[in-house]
């Protein structure tokens, strides 16, 4: 039997997305210079579902319509050569590609992943949500500092260590939320969501998916109360 391999197991942090109240709120966020511009390369990949390799190099050319007039964001997938068309679905990526006169900012992943954390610090003041707890796994680099004396980490009271939301974000968290966000508006079937993230795997697509069990238990009761047969009593 062949095990996973145990060290990138245990490396793995925990994966959250950030919901819509949460992305709004950052796209508000008065920021400048730098700030700005990572804060918004990191909403288009948000808005777009994208890798970062992909939403991070987004220029003039990619920002088109289809046949019908309808605004799309068309590019090739770095990592796959998967060709995808993004139907552009929310106002703030259109505003953002035009502050830039479309050619969106390269950011490094690293200056983006330093900043992000940062900015969504100072915006968790606004937005609480933002200053919860998740247990998480520390990386090798961060146990070696641990260590050595050089970093502590909060734990809570059964050893686990956690980080606040905001400390989880990096690059990668904008794909998760665009495709969990999609997910959530439940208008949409698996093949169309996997069109605009570009997945040809839908197990692959699906670990994309970050909601707690909670939320999918709203979810379900949500579409029970959607369903004409469900009366008052409910179905038990």
């Amino acid at each position: 039997m062949f095990l996973k391999n145990p060290c990138r197991e245990c490396d793995k942090a925990k994966e959250i997305y950030l919901n819509d109240a949460e992305l709004q709120a950052l796209y508000e966020m008065p920021l400048e210079g730098l700030d700005a511009q990572v804060r918004d390369v990191f909403l288009v990949g948000c808005y777009t579902c994208q890798r970062y390799s992909d939403y991070s190099a987004l220029t003039a050319n990619n920002f088109t319509t289809t046949a019908r007039g309808n605004k799309v964001v068309r590019l090739i997938q770095k990592k796959t050569s998967t060709p995808v068309v993004v139907p552009i679905m929310n106002d703030n990526l259109l505003r953002i590609a035009e502050r830039y006169e479309f050619n969106i900012p390269e950011i490094s992943d690293v200056i983006l992943n330093r900043y992000i954390k940062d900015i969504l610090k100072r915006l968790s003041e606004d937005v609480p949500s933002l200053q919860k707890t998740e247990i998480t796994k520390l990386t090798m680099r961060e146990r070696e500092m641990e260590e050595r004396g050089d970093a502590e980490f909060m734990r809570n009271e059964d050893g686990d260590v956690i980080k606040y939301r905001y400390d989880l974000v990096t690059s990668h968290t904008a794909r998760r939320s665009g495709i969990t966000n999609l997910y959530l508006t439940g208008l949409f079937d698996t093949v169309q969501m996997m069109s605009i993230s570009g997945h040809k795997d839908q197990r692959t697509f699906f670990d994309y998916i970050k909601l707690s069990s909670d939320e999918i238990a709203d979810k379900i009761m949500e579409k029970l109360r959607q369903t004409e047969n469900v009366g008052n009593e409910g179905l038990f």
